[in-house]
């Protein structure tokens, strides 16, 4: 009982540190306006952005990390409840993990030279594209899982707010997947509501541990 107890403590801090970070990102993200086509002004605008783009590609590291031990305590809180959605959503969470962490070296590799080689300008835009394009299918898949955990989270003891609001994050996540049709408003606006859901996850974890466990 013990330690199950204390792997569903740790992965509800997790979920709060999660959150936390994966919101600090975004703010780094936010300011950056869309990649110039332009050869001489990529350059330029990679310079410029680059402490935002190195803090933001530090920050999805160590928030993609802590989605392993989160992922375990929702898997083990809401399995009693429904087990194939239960995995099915765990599961698509944890697919986000590598993902993300591709996309952590992907993004280094237009702040951190590796041993000095400098990109010319077309390979910066491939990186770029493949990096966006890594977003949107995280985007995607993040929504199926959430939208799919809130299945089982609204019958769990995580409780019925936890789930719509999980709903709703769901539904934003898909639209903040096409960034280039909503706008850097509404992507923020989704990115925003999934971090403070992850939070809000987190502290009902830690407020409902009892029960969890029981």
């Amino acid at each position: 009982m013990e330690p199950k107890y204390g792997l569903i403590k740790f992965g509800g801090i997790t979920l709060i540190l999660s959150g936390i970070l994966f919101f600090v990102q975004y703010l780094f993200m936010l300011p950056m306006p869309s990649p110039p086509l332009s050869d001489a002004v990529l350059v330029t605008w990679l310079q410029e952005w680059r402490f935002n783009l190195s803090m933001a590609d530090e920050l999805l590291f160590f928030a993609t990390l802590l989605l392993i031990p989160s992922t375990v305590a929702l898997y083990r809180i809401l399995v009693k409840v429904d087990k194939i959605k239960t995995m099915l959503g765990c599961g698509l969470l944890a697919v986000i993990i590598p993902v993300n962490i591709l996309l952590v070296i992907i993004l280094g590799r237009l702040v951190y030279p590796v041993f000095n080689i400098e990109l010319p300008p077309d390979i910066y835009k491939l990186v770029i594209s493949i990096y966006y394009g890594g977003m949107h299918s995280v985007a995607i898949i993040l929504s199926m899982a959430t939208i799919i955990l809130c299945l089982v989270i609204r019958k769990s003891v995580l409780g019925k707010p936890a789930a719509y609001f999980g709903f709703v994050v769901g539904i934003l996540d898909l639209i903040g997947a096409y960034p280039w049709m909503v706008g850097t408003a509404m992507v923020f606006v989704s990115q925003l509501a999934f971090a403070a859901w992850f939070i809000f996850l987190g502290l009902r974890v830690l407020g409902r541990m009892e029960e969890a466990v029981g």
